[in-house]
């Protein structure tokens, strides 16, 4: 990106710092308005260096860890790679993942000073000027792999839809309906009309989901790769690298896969040492007896179901208002022995009377979680869950208590 560009407008004066300047963004998704994106990005077209291979991340569940697979196989290769995901937990610079190292303040900073000298990026809500940062970091990257926020035709990532080299789409499931529709057909007919030329759809839990697929392809003049649950099995029996995978959990063996069959797709098959998994708090042992995961939706909540089988845990938890607390903690019911309330303080949090209602009527037993290192029982099994909120306050408290 130059600054030499006719569109900069140079008598712009000194910017405040980053953090300053996205806590004046307010909240992540706050005043959606789908117009603005592509109008700012129409101004900057022309100043950014679009040539990174860009691999376009899109659905519900599963997009952070699907994405940081290909980021790593393609690492493995000797390829420049920036990984953009979102939401973060501990700090902004998670979302930035550069060459295998979470991008420090410095190459942020001068990321935003670059983009402060355009007039238009001063309309950008929070998400779409991270998208913006990412933008300007990959630009000496060959690979771009960008994942979208809530996912679909009007995500500000999807302004790149005509440089996308591969969409792939992870599954599917209800979430933010209050944006994309209450039933999955409309949820999924938004994330999936911002599909490229060139596609690749995950298992999905709901059989609507691939039949809209192979429709928006045959409309969009796309090629579609469409990955089923027996595909996944076939490729684990003869998987190669059966050691990189034996701790994961089920739901992450699926998506090493699918990021193996993107991989395969950009002409990679011979990956041999595969870095390590470093993406945290997905179905992650902290301890022994600990383990966080962001799930946050049925999908995930089934998931984990799958993944503590017939154990009883100690279910740390809180969620937002928008979220089917009822429908997840009715999956979750038979693993809990108590429910454990972890207070977080985002805006968009139930209430607590409105979440113990619903542990009331489930008859699921529950109380305050205090977050301190005397909490946690040696003796007793805990699952940490239900928004990345719960999993950022709950780790804080962890990493202070070691």
């Amino acid at each position: 990106m130059s600054k030499s560009d006719s569109s900069v407008d140079s008598r712009l004066e000194s910017s405040t710092s980053l953090h300053a300047y996205l806590e004046s963004k307010g909240a992540e998704y706050a005043e959606f308005d789908k117009e603005r994106m592509p109008r700012i990005f129409a101004s900057l077209r022309a100043s950014f260096k679009l040539s990174s291979h860009i691999i376009h991340i899109l659905g519900t569940n599963g997009k952070g860890s699907t994405g940081r697979f290909i980021a790593l196989g393609l690492l493995e290769q000797g390829y420049s790679v920036l990984h953009f995901s979102s939401p973060h937990l501990h700090c902004f610079n998670e979302r930035f993942y550069k060459n295998g190292h979470i991008v420090s303040d410095e190459e942020l900073e001068a990321a935003h000073q670059i983009l402060q000298g355009y007039a238009c990026t001063k309309q950008a809500s929070y998400f779409e000027y991270a998208t913006l940062l990412a933008l300007v970091l990959a630009q000496e990257c060959e690979y771009f792999v960008c994942e979208a926020g809530l996912g679909g035709e009007f995500d500000s990532t999807s302004v790149l839809r005509e440089f996308v080299e591969l969409s792939v789409f992870t599954p599917i499931s209800y979430d933010h309906m209050e944006l994309l529709g209450e039933s999955i057909e409309s949820i999924a007919t938004t994330k999936l009309k911002a599909m490229s030329k060139c596609a690749i759809l995950a298992p999905q839990a709901y059989k609507e989901v691939e039949s809209i697929a192979k429709a928006m392809a045959k409309e969009l003049d796309s090629t579609l790769v469409v990955i089923t649950k027996d595909d996944i099995e076939s490729s684990l029996k003869s998987l190669d690298m059966a050691d990189y995978v034996r701790d994961f959990a089920p739901f992450l063996r699926e998506n090493f896969i699918v990021a193996l069959r993107v991989l395969k797709a950009l002409g990679i098959d011979d990956i041999a040492n595969m870095p390590k998994f470093d993406l945290p708090a997905r179905a992650q042992k902290i301890a022994p007896n600990v383990m966080i995961d962001v799930g946050h939706n049925a999908e995930c909540a089934r998931a984990m179901v799958q993944i503590l089988g017939n154990k009883r845990v100690n279910l740390v938890y809180n969620t937002f208002s928008q979220k089917d607390v009822r429908e997840i903690l009715t999956i979750v019911k038979p693993n809990i022995d108590q429910l454990l309330i972890c207070p977080i303080t985002h805006s968009r949090a139930m209430p607590r009377d409105e979440l113990v209602a619903i542990c009331a009527g489930l008859g699921i037993s529950y109380e305050e979680f205090v977050l301190s290192r005397s909490s946690i029982k040696d003796d007793k099994e805990y699952v940490v869950f239900g928004s990345f909120s719960v999993a950022e306050a709950f780790l804080e408290m962890w990493n202070a208590r070691r």
